[in-house]
């Protein structure tokens, strides 16, 4: 399985040969203007992701699992720690 910054370049990747599909640039100085503007990420921002320490700790994934609220093969996917080491449960954030 990809890492989450893989997963979105590989799905950004496919978008942008899906939204080059649909037409052929003719012209060399529009061309080379759009693919400089497909390389500088212009049609995608870059991912944020961010933790505010201020959100208050909710349910762990394996208590919602237990709920039935999730699937239980999340119980076996979000799990923190290394592979060889014991695994602990995450906790999930309120907003």
């Amino acid at each position: 399985m990809k890492n989450v910054f893989e997963f979105r370049d590989s799905v950004i990747d496919e978008y942008e040969q899906f939204s080059r599909s649909f037409t052929t640039i003719g012209a060399l100085d529009i061309r080379d203007f759009v693919d400089a503007e497909y390389t500088a990420g212009r049609f995608w921002p870059e991912p944020l992701i961010q933790i505010n320490p201020s959100y208050k700790r909710g349910s762990t994934v394996q208590e919602l699992v237990l709920e039935g609220t999730l699937h239980p093969e999340c119980g076996a996917i979000f799990r923190a720690g290394k592979p060889e080491g014991k695994p602990r449960d995450l906790a999930l954030h309120k907003h």
